[in-house]
């Protein structure tokens, strides 16, 4: 019979113990960090929030390090400092399976005038929340649309109405403009969405306002050429 000389002492479940203390101590106390940041945040102390959670980037746990980042993120991006903010974000979103978190990269960069990584990171935000998108995720059909705004804002008009045109494919497709069917899929009512973009329109050429007002009258059910006639009325 062999005998296994591999046990477990006394002191060696001391020693685990007080690890284990060690570590739970740790842990709150990185939580209670955590909540004064947020409060922070909330009250909109964005540069001590940033200074606390720099604190914090040596956290073990992994929610608390993501926490941690993504409040630092958030608070350039409320301080209007999108350099920094884009910075935090990529950093945030490279080992994030999360849509939300390539989209606020997406936001990010686009404001720093960073319009190639916005672009890059657009693309991977959808296929992420193909791949792993809940419905705590923002819909697809809304990261186009939010992207398309911000993109206006920054007076990138013709990456703007590509994604106009895509949201309108959306719409041609599903025909359907009822207000609750388009809400559970999204999307906002037809002439919310064209009054939306009609700054972008304006800046399109006429032949593909033409080509686009022709593409929704063809497809779209009485409701929506009833509200499509009516925007191009009086654009």
């Amino acid at each position: 019979m062999k005998i296994n000389y591999d046990y477990i002492t006394y002191e060696d479940v001391l020693r685990a113990r007080q690890y284990m203390y060690e570590q739970a101590l740790e842990k709150n106390a990185t939580n209670s960090l955590l909540n004064t940041a947020r409060d922070l945040f909330g009250n909109n102390n964005f540069e001590m929030c940033i200074k606390v959670c720099e604190g914090l980037l040596d956290a073990k746990d992994p929610k608390q390090l993501y926490d941690a980042k993504k409040l630092i993120a958030l608070s350039y991006y409320s301080l209007q400092d999108f350099e920094n903010a884009e910075k935090s974000f990529f950093e945030l979103a490279e080992n994030s399976n999360n849509s939300d978190d390539w989209f606020n990269v997406v936001i990010s960069s686009t404001l720093n005038n960073n319009v190639e990584r916005s672009q890059e990171a657009f693309g991977i935000a959808l296929e992420k929340y193909t791949q792993f998108g809940h419905q705590r995720n923002m819909p697809s059909v809304q990261l186009m649309l939010h992207y398309m705004l911000t993109l206006e804002t920054v007076e990138q008009y013709t990456l703007a109405l590509e994604q106009c045109k895509m949201l309108i494919q959306v719409y041609t497709k599903l025909k359907n403009t009822e207000e609750n069917f388009l809400k559970t899929r999204g999307l906002e009512n037809i002439d919310t969405f064209l009054s939306t973009s009609k700054n972008i329109l304006k800046k399109a050429k006429k032949k593909d306002i033409t080509t686009i007002k022709t593409e929704l009258l063809s497809s779209l059910d009485a409701n929506g050429v009833e509200k499509v006639e009516a925007f191009f009325a009086e654009f």
